[in-house]
C-alpha cells in the first residue's frame, strides 16, 4: 500500500510538473494599428440597422443583397505610412478600372476607436472599430440612403476579414 501512494504521489508530482512548464505563451499584445497594417482586408459582411423596407420586404444583409458580386472580392489594405491600397481582386465591375489605386488615407483618433478613412473629392468617412484582432475587423458608421428621397438614421456594421 506504501508503494502504491508513493507512486501516486509521484505521478501527481510529475503531472504538476510537466502541466505548469506547459504554459501558453501568448503573443505580445498587438495595437490597432498592428493589426491594420497586417495584410489584405476584404469585406466578408455588411448589415443595416434598422432594415430598410423595400417594397414590403426588409432588408438587413446588405452584403447579400445589395453588394455586388464583383465587389465582394475587393482587397483594402491599410499601409504603415498612412496610405490605401485597393484591389480589384479577380473580378473588376469596370473592365476599364484600374486594378489597384493608392488615392487613399487612413487614420485612427479616439484612441484607436475611430478609423477615418479618406479619399480625394470625397467627404472623409469615419468609423467606430468595433472589435479587431489578428483574423477579423468590425466596424460601424453611419449611412445615408438614397432612394428618391435622402434618409439618415441607419446605421452599417462592416466586417472584414484579413487575407
Amino acid at each position: 500500500m506504501k508503494n502504491y501512494f508513493k507512486m501516486f504521489s509521484m505521478l501527481i508530482l510529475a503531472s504538476l510538473f510537466v502541466l505548469s512548464s506547459c504554459e501558453k505563451k501568448s503573443d505580445p499584445i498587438k495595437s490597432t494599428t498592428d493589426y491594420l497594417t497586417a495584410g489584405n482586408w476584404k469585406v466578408t459582411g455588411m448589415t443595416v440597422s434598422p432594415g430598410i423596407d423595400v417594397m414590403g420586404v426588409v432588408i438587413t444583409d446588405l452584403y447579400q443583397y445589395m453588394l455586388e458580386d464583383c465587389t465582394k472580392d475587393d482587397l483594402i489594405r491599410f499601409n504603415t505610412d498612412g496610405t490605401v491600397t485597393e484591389d480589384e481582386g479577380a473580378t473588376k465591375c469596370d473592365p476599364d478600372d484600374p486594378q489597384t489605386t493608392n488615392d487613399g488615407t487612413w487614420t485612427l483618433t479616439d484612441n484607436d476607436k475611430t478609423l477615418t478613412v479618406m479619399y480625394p473629392d470625397e467627404d472623409p468617412a469615419p468609423a467606430t472599430i468595433v472589435s479587431i484582432n489578428g483574423t477579423t475587423l468590425v466596424v460601424t458608421a453611419p449611412l445615408s440612403l438614397d432612394f428618391g428621397i435622402e434618409k439618415s438614421g441607419y446605421t452599417a456594421t462592416i466586417t472584414m476579414t484579413l487575407q
